[in-house]
C-alpha cells in the first residue's frame, strides 16, 4: 500500500530533504506551501518541495505533517524553481537558500499582509516629466529599447558622472508603460535613499528591501511586492529572491562590486542570479558600472553581453586631473605638503574635500617600546586595531574586543607607539591642521545608528562640511556636486596582496572614488599618495585608463589559466585543530574523481590561517567547464558525512569565489 509523502526542506544547514506523511484529511497540498512539522523534538515551519507516493513498508514509520499553513503556496513555481537552481548551482542546502530568500515573519508561519499603497496613480504619470538626454544617453536608450520584450544582457559601461541613472529611468518609463515592474539591485543599502528619492519624485510606487528594515517592515514590503502593489523595488542582494509577479526589467547597478557576493551561509552572487533570472523570464537586464568586472568584460568578448559605452560626463563636464605624490621619501609624513596646500585652496573657495582611506580605527598596529609587546587576537592570532574614540582594541576579523588604556598588557609601560593610520587618526591630524573647518568622519563606526548615514549624506549636499574623511562607503554611487578634491591614501598594501581579486578591486576603488571629484560646475582634482608610484599596475591604470588596464589583466589571467578564464570552486574547512581540517579536505580530494578537465590544488591554509579560534583551509577545484566543476562537487557531497570526524568540521562550498579567507 502506498501513501502520499511530502519532501520538505527545513531552514538548517542540511543538504537532505525530509519525508513526511501527508494526513488523509489534508486537502490538495502543493509544492511551495508552508507546513508545520515535528523535527527532532521541536516543531518547525518547513517548505514542501515535492509530492510523491511511497510504499508503506512496515520497518519504518514516517512522521505526519502537523498543520498545513498555506491553502495556496506563497512560494510560486517560478520562485521555487529559482531557489532550487541556486541550491544546485552553489551547492547550498535548499532550506538555507529559502531562509535567506524570505523574510523572518514568513518563515515563522505568519500570513501575507493584505494592504495597498495609498497614492494617486496613473500608469503614464511618470512619463510626463521630460529630461534632455546627452547623445550617449540617447544612444544607450535606443539600443536597449529594441529588446524590451526579450532577454538581453546590457553592460552599461559609463564613466562616473556620465548619467547612467537617467538611462535607467528612461528605460523604466517604457517598462512601466507596459504595466510591468522593475527591480533595481544595489550592492549597499547606503545607495538606496538617493535612488528612492529619484524615482519616488516621479509619482511611482517605490519600495525598498534590505536587511536593515525591521522584521515587520520587511514583511510588509515583501507582501506589497507579492500583491503587485509596487512599480519599482530598490534593494540589496537579497532582493534578487523576491517574487515579483509582473517583473519586466532588472537593473544591477555597480555590477562589479564585491558586496553582491554573499559570504555567509549560501555563498551566492546576486548579480549572477539576476542574470539567470532575467534569462529564465525572457526579460532584459542592465548591468551598470564605471569599472566593469573582469567577468563582464570577458562575457563581452564572448558576445554574451551587449556593450554600451558612455565616455563623457553629462553637460560635457571634464574628468578630474590626477596628481601622484611619491611618499617613499617622506617617512613619518601622513599628509604631504601638496595635499595640505590643495585642501587650503578648497576651504578658501568654499569647496569640499574627500579624504579616502579604506581602514577603520586609529592604528592597525600598536607596540610597546619597552618590551616589544603587540596585542594579538587570541582567537585569530592577528594584530588588533586600536580604536581611540572608544579606548578599545578590536579584531577586525572576528570582532573580539578588549579595553585599552594606553598601557602595555605585558609590562604596564606607558611607552606605546601607534603604527599606521586609520580613519580616526586621519581625522585627528586633519582637525589639528584645519581647526576652523567643519570636518566629518564617515565609516561603519560613525554611522551605526539607523538613519545616521542618510542624514550625513544630506548634510554634505547642503555644504555643512568642508572636509570628509571616509572609507569605501563614500567611494561609489553618491553625487556630491561641491567635492572638487579627492585625496586617496595608503593603497600600497593592496598593490601586493595575494588575494585573487585584490588588484582588480583596488583599480575599481581608485576609479570610483576619483569619480566623486568635480561632478558639479567646478573642475575636480585627485591626489594619490603612494610609496610605489612606479608600480606597473598603477602606472598602466593612470596612463591608459581602466578599460585598457582590465583587458591587460584578462590577458595575464588567461595566460596563467586563472579565473575568469577558468572556473573555480573552493571547499573551505574550519576546525579547532589544523590536522582535522587538513585530513577532512584530503579525504574529499580522494573522493573527487580527477581527470583531464578537473584540477585540484591543496589542501592549503587560507590567507587568514586562523579566525575565531578555528583553523581555515581550502581545497581549490578548477575546471574549464562549469558543468564539469559542478558535477565533480555535487558527486562528492553525499560522501562527506562518511568522512571520519566530519562532525568536527565546519565546511562550506564557494562557487565562483571573489575572495576567501
Amino acid at each position: 500500500m502506498s501513501k502520499n509523502v511530502a519532501q520538505i526542506a527545513v531552514i538548517k544547514p542540511l543538504h537532505n530533504l525530509f519525508d513526511y506523511e501527508i494526513p488523509e484529511k489534508t486537502g490538495y497540498l502543493k509544492p511551495g506551501s508552508r507546513v508545520r512539522i515535528e523535527f527532532g523534538k521541536k516543531q518547525l515551519v518547513g517548505f514542501v518541495i515535492k509530492i510523491t507516493k511511497k510504499n508503506n513498508y512496515s520497518n519504518y514509520k514516517l512522521k505526519k505533517i502537523i498543520e498545513v499553513i498555506d491553502e495556496e503556496p506563497l512560494i510560486d513555481k517560478e520562485t521555487l524553481n529559482l531557489f532550487m537552481w541556486i541550491s544546485s548551482y552553489y551547492h547550498a542546502p535548499l532550506g538555507q537558500v529559502i531562509g535567506i530568500g524570505t523574510p523572518a515573519q514568513f518563515r515563522q508561519g505568519k500570513n501575507l499582509i493584505k494592504k495597498k499603497i495609498d497614492r494617486p496613480y496613473t500608469i503614464t504619470d511618470n512619463l510626463s516629466k521630460k529630461f534632455t538626454l546627452s547623445r550617449e544617453q540617447n544612444d544607450a536608450v535606443r539600443v536597449i529599447k529594441k529588446s524590451l520584450d526579450t532577454y538581453k544582457c546590457f553592460l552599461l559601461d559609463g564613466i562616473t558622472g556620465s548619467g547612467k541613472t537617467e538611462v535607467y529611468r528612461n528605460i523604466q518609463c517604457h517598462i512601466h508603460k507596459k504595466g510591468l515592474q522593475t527591480l533595481i539591485i544595489v550592492p549597499e543599502k547606503n545607495l538606496i535613499p538617493e535612488l528612492m528619492d529619484y524615482f519616488d519624485s516621479r509619482n511611482l510606487r517605490v519600495l525598498e528591501y534590505h536587511s536593515s528594515l525591521t522584521p515587520k517592515k520587511k514583511f510588509m514590503n515583501w507582501s506589497l511586492i507579492q500583491n503587485c502593489e509596487v512599480d519599482i523595488i530598490i534593494g540589496t542582494r537579497s532582493s534578487v529572491f523576491l517574487k515579483i509577479p509582473k517583473l519586466g526589467l532588472i537593473i544591477a547597478d555597480e555590477e562589479h562590486d564585491q558586496s553582491y557576493k554573499n559570504n555567509s551561509e549560501a555563498k551566492y552572487n546576486a548579480r549572477d542570479i539576476a542574470i539567470y533570472r532575467a534569462k529564465n523570464k525572457n526579460i532584459p537586464i542592465i548591468l551598470g558600472s564605471a569599472t566593469p568586472s573582469s567577468e563582464s568584460i570577458l562575457n563581452i568578448s564572448k558576445k554574451k553581453y551587449i556593450h554600451i559605452k558612455m565616455r563623457s560626463r553629462i553637460n560635457n563636464k571634464s574628468l578630474p586631473d590626477l596628481k601622484v605624490v611619491n611618499m617613499s621619501n617622506k617617512k613619518n609624513t601622513i599628509l604631504s605638503e601638496e595635499v595640505i596646500s590643495s585642501i587650503n585652496k578648497r576651504i578658501k573657495n568654499k569647496e569640499q574635500t574627500l579624504i579616502f582611506l579604506n581602514r577603520r580605527g586609529y592604528s592597525p598596529v600598536i607596540t610597546c617600546n619597552e618590551c616589544s609587546w603587540i596585542p594579538k587576537c587570541e582567537e585569530c592570532n592577528l594584530n588588533m586595531t586600536f580604536h581611540k574614540s572608544k579606548k578599545i582594541l578590536i579584531c577586525h576579523h572576528c570582532g573580539r574586543m578588549k579595553k585599552f588604556y594606553d598601557k602595555c598588557f605585558a609590562c604596564n609601560s606607558s611607552e606605546i607607539s601607534y603604527i599606521g593610520e586609520g580613519t580616526e587618526k586621519i581625522e585627528e591630524v586633519i582637525r589639528s591642521k584645519f581647526s576652523k573647518s567643519n570636518i566629518i568622519r564617515i565609516d561603519s563606526d560613525s554611522t551605526r545608528k539607523k538613519g545616521q548615514a542618510e542624514k550625513i549624506f544630506d548634510d554634505i549636499k547642503k555644504n555643512k562640511y568642508d572636509i570628509l574623511i571616509g572609507t569605501q562607503m563614500l567611494s561609489k554611487g553618491h553625487n556630491f556636486p561641491n567635492i572638487t578634491l579627492v585625496v586617496v591614501m595608503n593603497i600600497d598594501q593592496s598593490l601586493f596582496s595575494p588575494r585573487l581579486k585584490a588588484i582588480e578591486q583596488l583599480a575599481q576603488q581608485l576609479v570610483q572614488v576619483s569619480g566623486r571629484s568635480g561632478r558639479g560646475l567646478k573642475k575636480g582634482e585627485v591626489i594619490l599618495q603612494t610609496s610605489f608610484p612606479e608600480n606597473e599596475d598603477l602606472r598602466c591604470l593612470i596612463e591608459n585608463g581602466y578599460e585598457k588596464w582590465v583587458k591587460d589583466l584578462l590577458l595575464l589571467r588567461g595566460n596563467l589559466g586563472l579565473p575568469p578564464h577558468r572556473n573555480w570552486g573552493v571547499i573551505q574547512a574550519k576546525a579547532r585543530k589544523y590536522l582535522d581540517a587538513e585530513n577532512f579536505l584530503e579525504n574529499i580530494k580522494k573522493i573527487i574523481k580527477k581527470n583531464r578537465e578537473i584540477e585540484i590544488f591543496g589542501p592549503m591554509p587560507s590567507s587568514m590561517k586562523k579566525k575565531a579560534n578555528l583553523f581555515n583551509l581550502n581545497l581549490i577545484i578548477q575546471a574549464k567547464s562549469k558543468a564539469k566543476l559542478n558535477y565533480a562537487i555535487k558527486d562528492c557531497i553525499p560522501s562527506i558525512k562518511d568522512i571520519p570526524y566530519s562532525n568536527k568540521i565546519k565546511w562550506t562550498i564557494d562557487i565562483d569565489p571573489i575572495d576567501y579567507d
